[in-house]
């Protein structure tokens, strides 16, 4: 019997060379990837690809030896989107290693106990005869076969619509580069018990508290100050201001406004008196005393400033960030760094020390302006960025702004938050932050360093939204990388731009499947835009979220045998961008059937569809109105882009 852990670096070719083969045990939840994240890790591989990247780490693994298996304590998500991802390129037909990976010896690879429906779904996607595909009911009312059903028809859209010579090269990176590391615990532990105390207990060093180690290392001046800067920047779960009045506990907050908060100044903002703000707060600590002192709980302690808490205030506060602290310091870093141009590596979390080695081998000063910095774009993000938030009715998340206002309880004064209505200003950015890199979301760092210029500190809806919309029209049609193009935005350069009739040119090409997503959801906000709200309940309530899956009109395989010619069936006229819950609702129905179940919905499926629902009227949806649709829809994207057709 072993007696310590082994641990190895594994990659997705030795599943298949070594013959590695997964169980889920029963006592893990189900797949509960929602496609976002699922697509999120394949962009995020692919970009590692294109970036020329060595390799991508997905992170570590823990198992146990079960007979010839290797049961999933913790990973299981992970894997089972590889195992997803390996199954997408059998299902796409494409000759590659990956393809293969999904079965051992005429069995699933990965066994899911007790879930035969799930066997039976894994295994007739693998091509294997003797495992039968539920029926749509199962898959439709089974949350287990639910997400994996959702998962893998939104990796196989996003992998079909790739260039042949590009997919082989990701299923060969996913093959060969993507990686982890396998931890193995030895035999005879209690594997209930440990999966249990995982979920209930520890604390993960993470690289955003290395790198606050590395730059509070350069400070000697008021460092406990500029700790409680990162420590109010640092909680993303909460509204920006409860986290200023927490750790700046002994300012006068019967005096500050919401308006003091866009920029620090420490004759306002002052830390609790047991903790002066002087040099002997914190001593020089060390990479390893950082984790010595989070193994032992005392992370807060050892930098001086811990949240205090006021017993008084009973506003709780409820919000979820779009983005991770990691990707905000990325975004905040590059605002920073202005004059002297932009960060060598991609946006990503996981290189995030990478990505400041020039301001962690720099002086104190330096950083000192740098957490200012992050302060001021910190402020900005709670004011001006969507945020998930929790509706009081049925506590479902929704994407949503609220608005900071000073409200007096109890004879106190409070700065609070009060929701505003989904606008403009919510939707587009919600088109923004569904779409493109979403590990990078690059939208923010033009967006946020504009707004933390003075000029915008009491700025208007109206005057932000002109802003985003500027952005985003210019990273839409942008020649060169969103890396680039945010970049140069952000300095005030003309940022290249394809000419919108090359847009035009594809959205009238019959594509399908391969049409790129972020034009589906451009128009939802379009159409919501010049909508009449104040006549329809259903368009004011309506929101933008996540959808990844293209949904022929007109069904390719029609209930009743009706075939319609492929260059009106896969035309951009004939199709709408739903979620993969609303695609299968839909189905193969007749287009009467689907009008029907449409309008039955308390709330709108898709605008594009609506659009397309009052154009077919009570008739047909024939040729002719499919034409007429995709014409109306290229006119609105064309009347939006205006300044872009100017003198071609």
């Amino acid at each position: 019997m072993t007696n310590g852990v082994i641990a190895q670096v594994q990659t997705t070719s030795d599943i298949l060379n070594k013959q590695l083969a997964f169980v889920v045990p029963s006592y893990q939840r189900p797949y509960v990837w929602p496609d976002e994240d699922v697509l999120k890790l394949l962009d995020d591989i692919h970009t590692a690809m294109n970036s020329g990247d060595s390799h991508y780490y997905i992170g570590t693994v823990l198992t146990a030896q079960d007979n010839q298996r290797m049961e999933l304590i913790d990973g299981q998500q992970r894997t089972t989107t590889i195992i997803l991802m390996a199954l997408a390129f059998h299902e796409l037909g494409i000759d590659t290693p990956i393809a293969n990976i999904a079965v051992l010896n005429e069995e699933p690879r990965l066994t899911f106990v007790i879930r035969d429906q799930v066997q039976a779904l894994l295994g007739s996607w693998a091509g294997l005869t003797k495992y039968q595909r539920p029926s749509d009911e199962a898959i439709k009312t089974d949350p287990y076969l639910t997400r994996l059903y959702g998962a893998l028809r939104a990796l196989k859209q996003k992998i079909g619509r790739m260039p042949e010579e590009e997919c082989l090269e990701l299923a060969n990176y996913i093959f060969n580069k993507v990686q982890w590391v396998n931890n193995t615990v030895p035999e005879g532990i209690d594997l209930n018990r440990l999966f249990a105390t995982m979920n209930t207990s520890g604390v993960q060093l993470e690289q955003s508290d290395i790198l606050k180690s590395l730059l509070l290392h350069h400070i000697t001046d008021r460092k406990a100050r500029f700790d409680g800067i990162w420590q109010a920047c640092e909680e993303m779960e909460n509204y920006f201001e409860k986290n200023v009045r927490n750790i700046f506990s002994d300012s006068d907050w019967q005096c500050i406004k919401p308006t003091d908060l866009s920029q620090f100044d420490g004759s306002i903002f002052k830390l609790p008196r047991k903790k002066k703000d002087t040099n002997s707060d914190i001593t020089k600590v060390t990479i390893n005393d950082i984790g010595e002192d989070i193994l032992k709980g005392q992370f807060d302690d050892k930098f001086g400033v811990g949240i205090s808490r006021d017993d008084d205030d009973d506003d709780v506060v409820y919000c979820r960030s779009i983005i991770s602290f990691p990707l905000l310091l990325m975004h905040a870093y590059r605002i920073y760094r202005e004059e002297q141009g932009d960060i060598d590596v991609r946006l990503n979390s996981d290189r995030l020390i990478e990505s400041f080695y020039d301001l962690i081998h720099s002086d104190e000063l330096s950083v000192k302006r740098f957490l200012k910095c992050l302060w001021r774009v910190r402020y900005q993000f709670d004011r001006w960025v969507i945020k998930w938030v929790r509706s009081d009715a049925d506590g479902d998340e929704y994407l949503g702004l609220a608005e900071p206002y000073l409200n007096t309880s109890k004879g106190k004064k409070y700065i609070q938050r009060r929701p505003v209505d989904a606008d403009e200003l919510v939707h587009l950015q919600s088109v923004r932050n569904f779409t493109g890199e979403r590990s990078a979301q690059y939208w923010l760092t033009p967006y946020l360093g504009w707004l933390i210029d003075t000029s915008y500190t009491n700025a208007k809806r109206h005057k932000v939204l002109d802003l985003l919309e500027e952005i985003d029209n210019e990273l839409s049609l942008a020649s060169e990388t969103q890396k680039e193009a945010s970049f140069s935005y952000l300095l005030g350069n003309d940022v290249p731009v394809i000419s919108f009739r090359d847009v035009v040119d594809e959205l009238t090409e019959p594509k399908g499947t391969r049409f790129e997503h972020y034009w589906f959801q451009k128009l939802e906000y379009l159409l919501w835009k010049v909508g009449d709200k104040s006549r329809d309940k259903k368009l004011n309530r309506y929101r933008i979220v996540s959808r990844n899956s293209v949904e022929h009109v007109y069904p390719q395989n029609e209930e009743y045998g009706n075939l319609l010619d492929k260059s009106y069936l896969d035309a951009f006229g004939n199709l709408v961008l739903l979620s993969p819950g609303q695609n299968s609702s839909y189905s193969n129905q007749k287009v009467e059937k689907k009008r029907v179940d449409f309008y039955s919905h308390n709330n709108y499926d898709s605008l594009k569809l609506k659009h397309i629902f009052e154009i077919m009227g009570n008739g047909e949806w024939s040729i002719k109105k499919i034409k007429h649709h995709q014409d109306e829809m290229i006119k609105t994207l064309s009347e939006h882009y205006k300044d872009y057709l100017r003198g071609e």
